[in-house]
């Protein structure tokens, strides 16, 4: 669909890098006549390629509007003729505000057509000079889908824009946009001649609003034809593409940062292209896109489709950088100009440069590429003369190759100036630089010092144009102390041209060199060869379709080197070098296997003996399965090839007779092998001359072999072995436990894909999987995942377990409430025993059980019965205890003894009185006297007494 005048984008300073068309003399279209103001010539153009004519609109040219065809040759316009029945009003009814070609007709709509002041969009075909009204959608359907009261249903039906956009599809079938009816319809004819045609309508899972603002159809999904209806609203703002097989809704394509720009048109306009296979990708355009400082950038968004049955999914977004631009307002395929199977894109900015407006041309190839957006680059912008440079890019329409040079042209129009201009597309053609070398014989044995190596230039080009004019000039260059070019200018070089006008596709010419006798050949030759397009038909004043350029995959540089020896004693003056390669693998063990994980790194060394002639160019190509190369040795460099990696080694000089080249160390990486590789496989290639036939190949196989003895597992059950169960846990609550298997990793080997068989204890009282299944966890994993259930076992598969790292299975288990009254007692227990089952391919399994021991536990004495017997027992203590006392029990029976005591120690302490005085008068030496005598005797009755007494 075109964009009508209210939708914008941004443009990118990016410096033009490679452009294929024509801008030195645009070829200009303009109406017949003059028209009135706002007319809009070139509001939307199409090209008939059966009548090889440009088909320009005016849609607001008079009442009704106007649809030219163009004479391409000399750009004269003349409008179709209309029937005069169609002028029922003086109503604008933009008839050309879309026009689309098909094979062999031009579909033209009035969207805003009038029929007793209700504007109910029309379509007509245009074939053979006929224009044939085509048949609208059946009133009694238009109603029924209106699904509003009969008062305001009215209102909705009386404007459905049918023709606000085309697409004709690539059987024949033909799409009319009608986004101003109810919520948007797409109406669908299966043909030109279709006089009933059916449609797209909305329903729950599509936009409601502005639906179908822009249409397309290809292979979005699968090979067969589905269809695309975009709304410029969706659900919420943002913009949506729906996808269709025939009427069938499949699926739904959001703006890819829904929700941060509503209002941004996506879906404004879509354009079908191949870009990254067989399939058809979507571009879609939001041309009033904007960030928070900006208006009407305008955006581009690619969808790539790259699974079967799938809609296009986003690859990235081309966001304009200038406000106002509206980049994205019209879209065009002008299909594959550099050859490389690739559409390539031209996308319009037509309020760019102050109004102006700019187209800019995009590689297919770069779209589908990994370039950032910031390092994403137009191959071409095109700007227009002064005389028409207002809305340029308002329309855009690629023409099926008029000129027939094998590239579509492309047509711009600038409707704000009624101009429509056509640009020639220029064809290109790949050239690819290489050389020959040179032969050397007789360099020593002769007196021969002139020599030649030929250079050629391999063209491929497309069918298309059939004669090609282009100019190329090659220059030599060779580096060498004595080595010389002959014919040289006044820096050494040596230039050429060739004209590639013939039908040929390879153009060589010898280039000449001297070797003088007495020069030193021990070091190689170098040279240089550089072509480049001479008369590059871009910039010169005139077309032709027949000139063309070169494409960006031309292979115009080429370096080599040669080296300047002989083998004079050779009598074909050929070297016939005898080389034999012997490898040294440091785990190559005569065939015993080598296991994985005992190293990080190995390495593998290479000789390489010459027996025979000279080898001037030998090399060997080494390719390894299994193992990466870390390092390699100097004169080594990797090589890519279509299905491998490998690495090709040539030697920094001639290997001469009798010598040997040394490959040195190459370390490979050996810390990435698990138990799933069975061999390691290194294939190595000898090149007598490395541009020539392998010479020699030697194959080593080496086998690995996985150790699983540095594995153990352990089994626990994770509230202990033995789970004691009460009463009312056996009649009322159950129990709950889990059996955990913990496998360890301890060996050198790293694993993958490990098998483990949880066999489980089936019994009527036992139950698995109720609050989470039988699971597995490795470091792979974030959370736990669920085995595999297969009858009385699961299957868990232990996806990676590396030197050192753990997984753990969890078998869950709950003991089923009333299941156990008459299999367990207080003298009799049970078990649940589950075990796990590691399996090797190669080496005996490993297992690990765990059996619980279940217990019957008789219920413990309340704590509230202890506390009130213990209370009631310290109540009785102290009742006893008073009575006791009451009664005499614990008074001394021997009073009188007490009191005879009592005396005693009161004459006692009056004796040792008087018995201190009287001491202290005695002679010194006299004996005791009587008196003392009668007191000891007094103390010995006392001490007798107390004793009786004690």
């Amino acid at each position: 669909m075109n964009l009508i005048i209210w939708i914008y984008l941004t443009v990118a300073s990016w410096p033009n890098a490679f452009g294929w068309y024509y801008i030195e003399k645009q070829e200009i279209f303009l109406p017949p006549t003059n028209l009135r103001n706002n007319s809009y010539f070139g509001y939307s153009i199409t090209y008939d390629e059966s009548n090889k004519a440009l088909v320009i609109s005016a849609p607001n040219e008079n009442n009704f509007g106007e649809v030219y065809y163009c004479n391409i040759e000399d750009r004269t316009c003349n409008p179709i003729k209309k029937d005069g029945q169609y002028l029922k009003s003086n109503y604008t009814y933009w008839f050309g505000a879309t026009v689309k070609a098909g094979r062999d007709f031009v579909m033209m709509c009035a969207p805003r057509y009038d029929i007793e002041s209700k504007a109910r969009g029309t379509c007509y075909s245009y074939a053979n000079g006929r224009l044939n009204k085509n048949e609208k959608i059946n009133e009694e359907i238009r109603f029924a889908d209106a699904g509003l009261p009969m008062d305001t249903k009215h209102g909705q039906i009386a404007m459905d824009s049918f023709g606000w956009c085309i697409d004709v599809a690539s059987d024949g079938a033909i799409m009319v946009g009608g986004p101003g009816m109810y919520h948007g319809r797409t109406m669908i004819y299966k043909n030109r001649f279709d006089t009933n045609p059916n449609f797209i309508r909305t329903t729950e899972h599509t936009p409601q609003f502005n639906f179908g603002y822009a249409v397309a159809s290809g292979s979005f999904i699968n090979k067969s034809l589905s269809y695309a209806v975009s709304s410029t609203y969706g659900t919420d703002g943002c913009g949506q593409v729906a996808f269709y097989e025939g009427l069938t809704f499949i699926n739904i394509s959001n703006n890819p940062i829904n929700g941060s720009n509503i209002g941004s048109m996506f879906g404004a306009v879509l354009c079908a292209a191949s870009l990254s296979g067989e399939r058809t990708d979507l571009l879609v355009g939001a041309p009033t896109y904007a960030t928070k400082r900006t208006y009407n950038l305008g955006a581009v968004y690619v969808y790539l489709a790259l699974t079967n049955n799938v809609i296009p999914v986003f690859k990235r977004k081309i966001v304009g950088q200038v406000s106002g631009s509206m980049f994205g307002s019209a879209i065009v395929n002008v299909g594959d100009l550099d050859g490389d199977k690739k559409h390539e894109i031209a996308i319009a900015a037509p309020f760019e440069k102050n109004g102006h407006g700019v187209v800019y041309l995009y590689s297919g190839a770069d779209l589908i590429s990994e370039l950032t957006e910031k390092d994403l680059k137009f191959i071409q912008i095109i700007e227009p003369g002064t005389s028409y440079g207002e809305s340029f890019g308002m329309s855009l329409t690629a023409l099926q190759d008029y000129d027939e040079n094998g590239c579509k042209e492309l047509a711009v129009g600038s409707p704000y100036k009624d101009t429509v201009v056509l640009l020639r597309c220029v064809a290109t053609i790949d050239v690819e630089t290489s050389t020959k070398p040179p032969n050397l014989q007789g360099l020593t044995t002769s007196n021969i010092t002139d020599f030649e190596f030929e250079v050629c230039l391999s063209i491929k080009k497309p069918s298309l144009p059939k004669k090609i004019i282009a100019l190329v000039s090659t220059t030599v260059e060779m580096f060498h102390k004595y080595a010389k070019l002959t014919h040289t200018n006044n820096t050494g070089q040596f230039t050429y041209e060739t004209s590639l006008n013939e039908t040929k596709s390879e153009y060589c010419r010898n280039v000449s060199f001297t070797l003088p006798p007495e020069g030193e050949y021990d070091s190689i030759i170098d040279y240089n060869i550089s072509s480049k397009l001479l008369n590059d038909p871009r910039t010169l004043p005139e077309f032709n379709s027949s000139r063309v350029i070169l494409s960006n995959r031309s292979m115009l540089t080429f370096q080599n080197s040669f080296w300047a020896y002989e083998c004079p004693n050779n009598k074909n003056k050929t070297c016939a070098p005898n080389l034999i390669l012997t490898p040294y693998i440091s785990f190559d063990h005569d065939g015993d296997p080598y296991v994985i994980g005992s190293s990080e790194k190995e390495t593998m060394s290479i000789t390489v003996y010459n027996s025979g002639d000279k080898a001037y160019a030998a090399c060997v190509r080494i390719y390894i399965i299994g193992v990466n190369m870390l390092t390699i040795p100097t004169g080594c460099a990797f090589e890519s090839l279509a299905d491998r990696i490998g690495l090709v080694c040539k030697p920094s000089r001639p290997i001469l007779t009798n010598k040997t080249w040394n490959i040195d160390q190459i370390v490979l990486e050996m810390k990435h092998l698990t138990n799933l590789n069975k061999n390691i496989s290194i294939n190595m290639l000898l090149f007598d001359h490395c541009k020539d036939n392998v010479t020699k190949t030697i194959p080593k196989i080496i086998p690995v072999m996985a150790d699983p003895r540095g594995i153990t597992m352990k089994g626990e059950t994770d509230i202990g072995s033995i789970v004691n169960m009460t009463n009312e846990d056996i009649e009322r609550n159950g129990k709950k436990m889990q059996h955990i298997y913990t496998i360890v990793n301890k060996g050198p080997t790293n694993w993958k894909q490990l098998s483990i068989q949880v066999t489980l204890q089936m019994q009527p009282y036992i139950k698995y999987d109720t609050d989470s299944p039988v699971s597995v966890y490795d470091s792979t994993r974030d959370s736990y995942t669920p085995c595999l259930s297969q009858n009385e076992s699961r299957i868990c598969v232990v996806e990676a377990l590396t030197t050192k790292e753990f997984a753990r299975i969890h078998v869950p288990i709950y003991i089923v409430p009333g299941t156990l009254d008459k299999i367990i007692d207080k003298h009799t227990n049970t078990t649940i025993t589950s075990s796990i089952n590691l399996k090797f391919t190669d080496h005996d399994n490993k297992t690990e059980s765990v059996t619980t021991i279940i217990t019957l536990l008789e219920a413990p004495i309340p704590i509230e019965t202890i506390i009130i017997a213990v209370v009631f027992g310290i109540c009785i203590l102290s009742i006893v205890t008073v009575i006791l006392y009451k009664v005499g029990f614990l008074r001394r029976k021997n009073k009188a003894q007490l009191e005879k005591l009592k005396n005693s120690v009161k004459r006692q302490s009056t004796l040792h009185s008087r018995t201190s005085m009287r001491q202290s008068h005695a002679p010194v030496g006299n004996d005791q006297s009587p008196i003392l005598q009668e007191e000891q005797q007094e103390q010995e009755g006392y001490e007798q007494t107390n004793k009786a007494f004690t």
